[in-house]
């Protein structure tokens, strides 16, 4: 989903009139979102693992002691 907002944002800065890298600078900030979105994911599935020495999904209840 991220890369389809890329390729639009580029899209519209190529033929869009708008500063010389308005659109290259809107892609970088997407780029830089989805990176720190999956470096939270990660650090989500690695506190999980710590916790609970286990990151399948059935025997994880974070509800239950």
């Amino acid at each position: 989903m991220l890369n389809a907002v890329n390729i639009n944002l580029v899209a519209f800065w190529h033929y869009g009139a708008f500063g010389p890298s308005t659109g290259l600078a809107f892609a970088l900030i997407v780029i830089a979102i989805a990176a720190a979105e999956a470096a939270v994911g990660l650090a989500l599935i690695i506190s999980v693992y710590r916790r609970r020495k286990t990151v399948v999904v059935d025997d994880v209840n974070l509800m239950k002691f």
